[in-house]
């Protein structure tokens, strides 16, 4: 840009971001092949279809490894990782179309020290003001049980306010905009993470959407990068046992790899983990998120490559540029040009999320038997006492059994799910035979952890008479150290049809 340009023109173009950059920073360099073997070879995920040694003069297909093998010097030209079915080049692909990117922060004292920048409230706060919306839906935390979302319904700038700060668990948003839409509410912002803006991108545009017969409500779709959300259940439980008190937890932060929880926000966090540490508790759906910039908002909001206290934002929709521009300009933000530097954390998270559906962890099958080896993952065993009776939980289903009878080795199979979506850590299950009110055969198989919907299977030998099983009823006990007794059923044996 030079100083003769037109004033307007230098305003215009400020915020516009070229492509080319990100292109540039996707697309192979001299260590293509390098990266090639990094990131598709090595992870897994290569379609074997030969397309990089089909382009390049250097390289030929290795039929034995089923990979690449080099045959000359590499010119470090690209042409291998850029063809490659399986490398990310378009920078639409990675992030979303966009308009323009920013980074902001907040301009209203209220705000400031709240959640990194404080965009989101900021934003609500001037659609209240300037009458552009009836309401919004939000996540807050439940009063009555801290740091437990709950998806609100609110209507005031005063309300906004209130409900800033992130919590990194699932919340039923949707149903709370359905709410709202039958309250006659119009104008409504929905502020959600990505799966989320998902879902109400697809009720009002797809063919079998809901939303869009409601063509009085206009819905403007707020999106918060999300790289995982976890299950509140396992990870509070977690902190519980390390002593915090989450009734006295004023903030929860992420930040460069970490979950931070603060006492005072205004002090060093109380407890820090790193986001390793806690991956046992991420939800298990997130393993199939591809999307970290809530592609399909109208204005995307994240503190991935902001900077503390700051915001990353993408205007995706012109309605969401004209938003972002006017409440800068009418003092709720402020806002200056994304740049390259602030670009490259987003774009490495972008790539580790969208290479996440190929790493799916795969679910096995364990035949649990007695073992001898030190410390095993799966432990089963005679049981040496009588185990403990815990409260029960309530309706929620932690597990899945199933079983099935081997008559030929005289073994009922009992097979065990882990269907709550987060690692079961200690799981204990005692089957046992039962005879009127008296048990017999008392048989424990201790797991380390049950991953989620992963499924183990266990032999529990059933008694014989001259050769032939008896018959009769199997008694099923799950539980573990944190939740104590999760699963009890009794299942009647009766032998197979013939």
């Amino acid at each position: 840009m030079t100083e003769n340009q037109p004033k307007e023109k230098q305003e215009s173009s400020q915020y516009e971001y070229s492509f080319n950059y990100i292109q540039k920073k996707l697309e192979g360099k001299k260590d293509s092949l390098g990266m090639l073997m990094k990131e598709i070879i090595r992870t897994g995920i290569c379609t074997e279809c030969g397309t990089c040694a089909a382009v390049c003069p250097v390289l030929e297909w290795d039929h034995e490894l089923g990979e690449p093998k080099l045959v000359g010097k590499c010119t470090g030209c690209g042409i291998c990782y850029n063809q490659c079915p399986r490398t990310i080049t378009d920078p639409i692909q990675l992030m979303g179309d966009f308009k323009t990117g920013y980074v902001s922060n907040t301009n209203i004292p209220e705000v400031i020290g709240g959640q990194d920048g404080g965009t989101v409230t900021s934003l609500l706060c001037y659609l209240f003001d300037e009458h552009l919306i009836d309401a919004a839906i939000v996540t807050m935390k439940d009063p009555e049980n801290p740091w437990n979302p709950v998806a609100q319904i609110i209507t005031t700038k005063e309300d906004a306010i209130k409900s800033s700060g992130s919590i990194y668990s699932h919340s039923q948003t949707v149903e709370a905009l359905m709410d709202a839409i039958r309250q006659d509410y119009r104008s409504i912002a929905f502020v959600g993470t990505p799966c989320n803006i998902d879902a109400v991108d697809k009720m009002m545009s797809s063919p079998a959407g809901m939303l869009k017969y409601f063509m009085r409500a206009h819905v403007l779709k707020l999106g918060l990068f999300c790289m995982d959300s976890f299950a509140p259940e396992a990870l509070y439980s977690f902190f519980d046992k390390e002593g915090v008190d989450l009734k006295q937890v004023k903030k929860m932060d992420i930040n460069k790899g970490k979950f931070h929880l603060y006492y005072d926000p205004d002090k060093e966090p109380v407890k820090s983990y790193t986001i390793k540490q806690l991956d046992k508790f991420k939800s298990s759906s997130c393993n199939f998120c591809t999307d970290l910039t809530a592609e399909n908002s109208d204005i995307s909001v994240g503190s991935v490559g902001s900077g503390p206290n700051k915001n990353t934002v993408f205007a995706r929709t012109g309605i969401g540029a004209e938003i972002i521009e006017d409440a800068a300009k009418k003092g709720y933000l402020k806002i200056e040009p994304f740049n390259a530097i602030n670009l490259n954390a987003v774009l490495f998270l972008a790539k580790l999320k969208k290479v996440s559906q190929y790493n799916i962890q795969k679910r096995k099958v364990f035949i649990v038997k007695d073992t001898i080896e030190e410390e095993p993952r799966i432990k089963t065993k005679p049981e040496a006492e009588k185990s403990k009776t815990t409260p029960e939980l309530g309706a929620r289903k932690f597990l899945r059994v199933t079983k099935d009878i081997n008559e030929e080795e005289n073994v009922l199979n009992i097979s065990i799910t882990n269907s709550v979506g987060y690692v079961l850590e200690k799981l204990k299950i005692r089957i046992v035979t039962v005879e009127d009110l008296f048990e017999s055969r008392p048989w424990i198989t201790t797991i380390k952890e049950l991953f989620p919907y992963e499924t183990i299977e266990i032999g529990y030998p059933l008694e014989e008479k001259e050769g032939k099983i008896i018959y009769g009823n199997v008694l099923v006990e799950a539980s573990t150290d944190d939740f104590g007794k999760i699963f009890s059923k009794t299942f009647k044996l009766v032998p197979k049809e013939v």
